[in-house]
């Protein structure tokens, strides 16, 4: 099954399961949003509509393809949890990671997105 939280959420759960965090220069850089966009993003300098654009686009090169398909299979079988800092759910990137691996993966596997942590 898959999840999404924000960093404050998921460090409070009491639930366990694998996590991933969806952050700068944390192990996922293939499906992080680029650094500059970020901080773009938070300069207000970049719409929440120009950081999709960008994001989406990152995440159909075949490396964030090759990350999103392992983790999808591994989502079957094991409660999986896409972790980042933003507290903002209505604009978040594992948002749009957790719906991308959904439209991509999901035919090919059992795999479930069970929304995001509260």
């Amino acid at each position: 099954m898959l999840y999404t939280a924000a960093l404050s959420v998921y460090e409070k759960a009491e639930r366990k399961m694998k996590s991933y965090y969806i952050m700068p220069d944390l192990g996922n850089d293939a499906v992080v949003p680029d650094k500059s966009d970020l901080n773009q993003y938070s300069n207000e300098a970049m719409s929440w509509e120009g950081l999709k654009v960008s994001y989406l686009a990152k995440l159909m090169k075949p490396e964030a393809e090759e990350w999103m398909k392992r983790v999808s299979f591994e989502a079957v079988g094991e409660d999986v949890a896409l972790i980042s800092d933003e507290e903002d759910v209505k604009n978040c990137y594992r948002l749009l990671l957790a719906v991308m691996m959904m439209n991509m993966f999901s035919g090919q596997t059992e795999l479930s997105y069970a929304g995001e942590l509260q």
